[in-house]
């Protein structure tokens, strides 16, 4: 049986724009996942559990995944069954296992390994009498091993605008275009990845090798009261991917949804309605390693609505409320018409969210993010300048102006759009002179020296009434990183009083085969930031220290020899922060010789400070790289794993966690450590 739903999805309706309807078909089976559920006779046997053609098996932690192949064969006179293995249409396994009948029956199981890899493999199953007389009972073609990610939401999570023709024999769905459930490449049967969804695919499958298997419920126009219903789209979705067999691995979960509550009259029911949706996929998916939260782009017409900004806000922040989300802004990527990106776009959007699961499940080095403000404060004692500061391992692009043409019945053609002309200080707009990017900031001059207290970055809605000269939708520029994601939108966050924290110096030496970094105490600051990337790292690849106000030295026993190594410092309090002060170093002496200590459960080669720890740990390894770290409780419940991509250095947030001692166990090469930690607030 099949449901055909046919929504029209318009969530704008500006008196000077022309209306838009989006028609989507969604074509959802509701009890056909159940293609595992059966036995399949052949007559010689009855097979009780064998893989399906093009089905993607769950990779574990050695990068390998099980085939299993259970049955029992049901005609006597049979000496035993076998399976061949092929890799990519060459022979590569056998198994063969004797049958012992039990009246009519005599059962049999096979289990393979597969690897997580650019490959297929291919099984036939033999009921044989001998070896020179054996019959072929079944064939699975085109298996494959890889990671499991879910796509969640409205008409931009369908992202089907254009019919995208591209397929790739590693991106893998499930579903079903018009009888049972079946496995097949993505796209090619319902319901569609879309074009982000395979992009995503393709990447992780040519970057890290990787095949994947997507399903998509998202549903255009819904609302969060429709996906919240589990008898609707979340029940149909929940069951696709439990008859997969792959929910106990599920890697992530995509969700891009909002535009219809932000187009309704009272936005701020988003926000409570999407704490129901994660106390159901708390429920539902616990397994889950990230879930991706997409925040709004920007659309137009009608009155302007400040609230659509607090929205963008709770979506930009969701993070500190819920660890296991990692927002992420869909602004600025090419082709946004005001309702939905085309081809170009979702490509981008694809690409990017590659980009952050590069770092959260591939082991990438560099965690890429959309940049995200910490903290403003005026940076000067006139209060002419504002200082924004993003995470610590961003470094900001401020952009060029573009050129944007104007809706119809606007007193100018075309516009140029300066994006400093889209802060607004206190709610008022075009208040700034110039801007520029500082490492991991963003720097404004003010036009006149004023006592603005909060900041906003772009506005709620655009276009709206009353603008003279408008274009269709805000289109840029935006702010980025040199990464190429855009900065979120940010809603009337404070602006800091200035505080001047003083100068800070920086110097390097070598000593007993370690880099020793000095300097000068700020009397003010409440810490340090400590930054290291290697002169020749094109992507400047960060790593990342902190310490406390009374550290004010840090010897460096992770540093190689013939690495030429920038250092960057700052001073720092929670509102405000001094100016960089960096300096280049290159080891000349041979590296530190690794230690072993006498505890066998902890490496002297792992450094691990503070302790007592109050909110981040600082973990350096002068051995192999770090590639995770995990905190558990005493009574050894994990609390909390961070992957960190073979980094020297890495610093644990401990902010969220009760006080109290925990181990803390990290993976290093092919070692591990562990130490007790003492967190005490």
């Amino acid at each position: 049986m099949f449901i055909l739903v046919i929504k029209q999805n318009c969530y704008v309706s500006p008196p000077h724009c022309m209306k838009k309807f989006i028609l989507l078909v969604l074509i959802i089976f509701i009890g056909s996942f159940i293609f595992k559920a059966y036995a399949q006779q052949s007559g010689i046997a009855i097979l009780d559990k064998v893989p399906a053609d093009m089905q993607l098996f769950a990779r574990d932690s050695s990068d390998q995944a099980d085939v299993e192949f259970l049955g029992r064969a049901q005609v006597s006179g049979y000496a035993y069954f076998s399976v061949v293995k092929y890799r990519n249409k060459t022979r590569d396994g056998y198994q063969k296992k004797a049958l012992l009948y039990n009246g009519s029956q005599a059962p049999f199981n096979f289990t393979f390994k597969i690897k997580a890899e650019l490959a297929e493999y291919a099984f036939e199953i033999y009921a044989c009498k001998s070896g020179s007389d054996s019959t072929l009972i079944a064939r699975r073609d085109n298996i494959v091993a890889g990671d499991f990610y879910l796509i969640y939401g409205q008409s931009n999570a369908v992202a089907w605008e254009v019919d995208y023709t591209y397929r790739n024999e590693f991106a893998r769905t499930y579903g079903s275009s018009g009888g049972a459930a079946m496995w097949g490449l993505a796209n090619d049967i319902g319901q569609r990845v879309g074009i982000f969804g395979i992009e995503f695919q393709r990447v992780i499958a040519e970057r890290y090798q990787v095949p994947t298997c997507v399903l998509n419920g998202s549903a255009a126009g819904a609302s969060l009261i429709d996906l919240t219903d589990r008898s609707s789209f979340y029940g149909y979705l929940l069951n696709g991917a439990r008859e997969t067999g792959l929910l106990p691995s599920l890697k992530a979960i995509f969700y891009w949804q909002g535009e219809t509550e932000a187009s309704s009259d009272d936005p701020l029911t988003w926000a409570p309605r999407f704490d129901k949706l994660v106390q159901m996929w708390k429920e539902d998916y616990p397994m889950v390693q990230k879930i991706y939260v997409f925040q709004l782009p920007l659309f137009g017409g009608g009155p302007y609505d400040d609230r659509i900004g607090v929205l963008r806000e709770q979506q930009r922040t969701l993070d500190r409320k819920y660890p296991v989300i990692q927002p992420y802004t869909a602004l600025g990527a090419e082709g946004w018409n005001g309702f939905h990106y085309g081809l170009e776009g979702y490509l981008q959007l694809g690409r990017d969210l590659a980009d952050l699961a590069g770092y959260n499940h591939y082991g990438q080095k560099e965690k890429i993010t959309s940049p995200s403000l910490q903290k403003a404060f005026y940076s000067t004692p006139e209060k002419d300048e504002i200082t924004m500061v993003f995470e610590d391992y961003q470094q900001m692009v401020y952009p060029k102006d573009t050129t944007a043409v104007n809706i119809e019945g606007s007193l100018e053609p075309s516009s140029v759009f300066s994006v400093k002309d889209f802060f607004y200080l206190n709610a008022e707009w075009k208040k700034l002179a110039s801007g520029r990017a500082e490492a991991n900031k963003i720097i404004v001059k003010l036009k006149e020296v004023g006592n603005d207290s909060t900041i906003k970055y772009l506005p709620s809605k655009y276009h709206y009434s009353g603008l003279l000269s408008a274009a269709w939708v805000y289109i840029g520029p935006f702010l980025k990183n040199t990464k190429g994601l855009r900065a979120f939108a940010f809603h009337h966050n404070k602006i800091f009083p200035y505080k001047n924290l003083g100068t800070i110096t920086l110097t390097a030496a070598e000593q007993d085969k370690q880099v020793v970094l000095n300097w000068n105490k700020l009397p003010d600051a409440t810490g340090y930031i400590l930054e290291r990337f290697e002169a020749s790292d094109t992507l400047a690849a960060h790593e990342i220290l902190r310490f406390s106000a009374n550290q004010l030295a840090y010897t460096d026993p992770s540093a190689k020899k013939g690495i030429a190594y920038i250092y960057r410092i700052r001073g720092y309090t929670d509102q405000s922060e001094s100016k960089l002060a960096s300096t280049t170093i290159t080891k000349q002496s041979d590296d530190i010789e690794v230690v072993l200590g006498e505890d066998p459960i902890r490496e002297l080669s792992i450094n691990v400070y503070p302790n007592p720890v109050t909110d981040l740990i600082n973990i350096v390894s002068a051995g192999s790289g770090i590639n995770l770290v995990e905190l558990f409780t005493i009574n050894s419940k994990k609390v909390k794993a961070e992957s960190y991509g073979n980094k020297d250095w890495a610093t644990f947030d401990v902010n969220q966690l009760s006080s109290g001692q925990y181990i803390l166990r990290v993976y290093y090469g092919n070692k591990i450590s562990t130490s007790k930690i003492v967190l005490a607030r």
